[in-house]
């Protein structure tokens, strides 16, 4: 008898635990939750992701075409996604398995997603999350977003090449779902209808006034421009922006105390952002090459809300050396007579007819460094361009994009230390360190001596 009570009581204890595992299950179903433990975050959808996921509102059929052995990569990531919209429907197709299939979308390419939403149809690279959002957030647009480039001015090129270009960028740009073109002014009387938004991208000579009339009528009918400035001499330029509030010194910014390592103090940080939609979510200060100041002009107040604002600057240990020629000398001390200390200025953004139904929009930066070649990996360059480029060709979607698999280094480090901290880490690695081995051998040597 008592054996069949013992019985009775294991297949109850049995019962009972699976009854838990089954209700435990249950509710994780029902409220389930990730936790992403890895120091990166690799194994979470950045905030800009999501974001564009929150606008998906009618059935988005994605087709992947992998390669064999790589299909569960894709799949991971297409799952992640699909947690956070579930009208996204998916599927994994073997390229080589399926060619005949892969030319009727037009796919001859390992790792690219054709997407379906609303009636459109687009064929995308889908090799990490950074372009296969871009892609989705160009489906769900319901016109191209076509970025030009102004020319004429010997403004950087979008090619690959040298350090000075923006060839990284504009292939970010594209995987963002933007389109990017050439643009002249001055055999054209007017921007392009199609221009969601017209870029300067660091001209060495001035506008001429033709080109900037064509762009104060683009601006009054509700489009976005994005100069990007560096320190040479523009007037006519700095005249036009003058008339939308704006200041461009004539001075290089100098942060001596937060620097490049073994830069001359002109490749600054850039720390603080304003809390605004251009620069919303930028939590990794940005690097700048040789930056010159942006600020308001003399009366106009700072206005987060419709500009025109500042809405990023340097360090208060920075300063701007007035006269940008006497920077190129070498290392320039702060002159109490003739520089501004910090925190200075270098990004500004302000709304053009505010009250009207489609305002325009236009943002300044006093550096085109940060978005070359040299510079765009470091920190967080490439969010500040993505995030302006979201503002001024607003969607909805917003916050900080996916990180890189891999950070390609520029020609420089990306270890960034004040002064004072690189002395203590000689002081430390050069002196102290060999100082006290030598101490342990002195003493050591003594003690073995006093035994003999």
């Amino acid at each position: 008898m008592s054996r069949l009570v013992h019985w009775v009581a294991f297949v109850l204890s049995l019962a009972a635990v699976l009854a838990v595992a089954v209700a435990l299950q249950a509710f994780s179903d029902l409220f389930s939750r990730r936790f992403d433990l890895t120091t990166t975050q690799m194994l979470s959808l950045s905030p800009y992701t999501l974001s564009v996921l929150a606008e998906v509102k009618k059935p988005l059929d994605v087709e992947v075409y992998y390669e064999r052995g790589e299909r569960q990569r894709a799949r991971d990531l297409l799952a992640l996604m699909q947690d956070h919209a579930p009208l996204l429907r998916y599927e994994l197709v073997d390229l080589d398995r399926n060619p005949a299939r892969a030319r009727e979308h037009r796919v001859d390419h390992y790792d690219r997603a054709v997407l379906k939403y609303d009636g459109r149809e687009v064929v995308v690279f889908a090799g990490n999350e950074e372009s296969l959002t871009g892609g989705i957030a160009r489906i769900l647009a319901e016109r191209a977003r076509v970025l030009y480039f102004l020319q004429g001015h010997q403004e950087r090129s979008l090619g690959a090449g040298t350090p000075e270009n923006w060839g990284r960028a504009a292939q970010v740009l594209r995987n963002e779902g933007y389109e990017t073109r050439s643009l002249s002014l001055l055999d054209l009387a007017s921007v392009p209808e199609d221009a969601s938004a017209v870029i300067l991208a660091g001209p060495e000579t001035d506008a001429a006034e033709g080109e900037l009339r064509a762009l104060s009528a683009y601006l009054e009918r509700g489009g976005s421009v994005l100069v990007v400035v560096d320190p040479v001499a523009l007037p006519q330029l700095e005249a036009w922006v003058a008339g939308y509030g704006f200041t461009i010194g004539d001075d290089v910014v100098i942060d001596r105390a937060n620097r490049v390592y073994g830069s001359d103090g002109t490749n600054v940080v850039v720390p603080y952002y304003r809390d605004h939609e251009a620069t919303r979510g930028l939590d990794t200060p940005s690097v700048l090459g040789r930056a010159r100041s942006v600020g308001l002009t003399e009366g106009r107040e700072d206005d987060v809300t419709r500009g025109p604002s500042v809405v990023a600057r340097t360090a208060k240990e920075s300063f701007a050396a007035q006269d940008a020629s006497r920077t190129r000398a070498g290392e320039v001390t702060f002159d109490e007579q003739r520089d501004r200390p910090g925190p200075i200025g270098v990004m500004a953004v302000t709304l053009v007819e505010p009250d009207a139904a489609r305002p325009g929009r236009l943002a300044l930066v006093g550096d085109a460094d940060f978005a070359s070649d040299a510079f765009f990996s470091l920190m967080g360059n490439k969010n500040l361009l993505v995030n302006t480029i979201g503002w001024l060709v607003p969607t909805g979607a917003e916050g900080a994009r996916p990180r890189a698999e891999a950070t390609q280094l520029g020609p420089m480090s990306p270890m960034y230390v004040s002064d004072a901290l690189v002395q203590a880490i000689f002081l430390v690695a050069v002196v102290a360190q060999p100082a006290l081995v030598l101490a342990i051998g002195i003493v050591v040597l003594i003690g073995r001596r006093r035994r003999r």
